[in-house]
C-alpha cells in the first residue's frame, strides 16, 4: 500500500533525476556550442561586437571562456543558480544583439528563448540533490 510519504519521496527523487537530466543536457548543448564557435573563430570575429570597451577578440575570449565556466558549474550542479543567472544574462544580450541588427534571425532568436526558458528553470529549481552544493553535501 502506499503512503503519501512513500509517494511525496518518489516525486522529489523524480524530480531531482529530471533536474540532473537538464543540467547535463543544457551543459553538454553549451559545450556543443562552445565547440561550434571555436571552429567558426575567423568568420566570427569579423562580425563579433565590442563588449564593454574591448576589441572583437578579447569580447570573444571573455564571453567563450565564461561561457564554458558556467556550462561545467551547470554539469557538475556547483552554485547551478549563480551559473545560471549569468548565463541568463548572456542569454538576453545576445536576444538584443539580434534584435538590435538591421535583419533579426528569428531562429536564433527562438533558440535563445528555449536557452532563456532553461535557465530560467535551472535558477528556479537549483541543482537539485545530485549536485554538489554546498548545503546538500553538510546535510549527508
Amino acid at each position: 500500500m502506499k503512503t503519501a510519504q512513500n509517494i511525496d519521496s518518489t516525486y522529489r527523487q523524480r524530480s531531482d533525476f529530471a533536474i540532473l537530466f537538464l543540467r547535463l543536457f543544457i551543459g553538454g548543448v553549451m559545450l556543443l556550442h562552445i565547440i561550434g564557435k571555436l571552429q567558426d573563430y575567423d568568420n566570427l570575429l569579423l562580425t563579433y561586437h565590442r563588449i564593454l570597451g574591448f576589441d572583437p577578440a578579447t569580447s570573444f575570449a571573455v564571453i567563450t571562456i565564461l561561457e564554458g565556466l558556467f556550462a561545467a558549474m551547470i554539469i557538475l550542479g556547483v552554485a547551478t543558480r549563480l551559473a545560471a543567472a549569468m548565463m541568463i544574462i548572456v542569454v538576453i544580450m545576445s536576444m538584443a544583439e539580434s534584435l538590435l541588427s538591421a535583419e533579426p534571425d528569428m531562429g536564433i532568436l527562438k533558440l535563445n528563448f528555449v536557452y532563456l526558458g532553461i535557465y530560467i528553470t535551472l535558477l528556479i529549481s537549483g541543482g537539485g540533490r545530485y549536485s554538489f552544493n554546498v548545503p546538500n553535501l553538510v546535510k549527508k
